[in-house]
């Protein structure tokens, strides 16, 4: 692999031959094409290849949510912060069939008591008991409270669409309150909730941040997975 710095004609995409340009945090960087197998894929072959894809399709639709790329660190070197969620995630996924379970945060976000996430036909609702004074919470700095995540869907209603899908969502932004139960429901829209309907299967993976006067976030739960 090398790359190329101080391009005259700008940065080169693509493929030309059998070398594959492309851009990753401002460096072009160029390798050979990968050689097309001629081979029938083994089953733990295609597992694998399944998982990558599904892991993939979740770690985009996580970062596509501005304030969960507020939380997670910054990547080194060239790795971007879509890789960094997606390796983060391919060692806790398992298939279609078991998913396992995901981060939408990164790890140690504070814990709930007693978290109900529950899928219906439009939203996603979280339902947990208060907070409390003991999670660490700074009511000086951090005065609002909202719900994000992540639904994977399987089995579409239709026979042209894919296996699956994954689709991203949040609440609206809700005052911190640390004694009364939170109840947050994040209601989809549009093309996300037109994918949404089209599945049967749909299993949601949220979180909850504080936010601070500026609507930055200050911190998050760990992830929780629907029932």
């Amino acid at each position: 692999m090398g790359r190329i710095s101080n391009q005259v004609l700008g940065d080169a995409h693509g493929k030309v031959g059998h070398i594959v340009f492309r851009l990753r945090k401002g460096l072009n960087i160029m390798g050979k094409a990968p050689n097309k197998s001629t081979k029938v894929p083994t089953e733990k072959e295609k597992a694998i290849r399944a998982k990558f894809g599904l892991t993939g399709q979740i770690a985009r639709a996580i970062y596509s949510l501005p304030l969960i790329r507020e939380i997670w660190p910054a990547s080194k070197g060239t790795m971007t912060m879509c890789n960094e969620i997606f390796q983060a995630n391919y060692k806790l996924i398992n298939t279609l069939e078991n998913l396992g379970s995901i981060l939408v945060a990164p790890n140690y976000g504070f814990n709930f008591a007693n978290p109900v996430v529950t899928v219906g036909a439009t939203s996603v609702q979280l339902v947990t008991d208060p907070l409390g004074v003991d999670v660490g919470v700074d009511t000086g700095i951090e005065k609002y409270q909202i719900m994000c995540g992540v639904a994977i869907l399987q089995n579409p209603t239709l026979e042209s669409w894919p296996k699956s899908d994954v689709v991203s969502f949040k609440s609206i932004q809700h005052n911190l309150d640390l004694i009364s139960n939170i109840d947050q429901t994040a209601n989809l829209a549009g093309v996300d909730l037109t994918k949404f309907s089209g599945y049967t299967t749909r299993t949601a993976f949220v979180c909850l941040l504080t936010l601070d006067d500026n609507s930055k976030v200050v911190r998050y739960s760990v992830t929780v997975k629907s029932v």
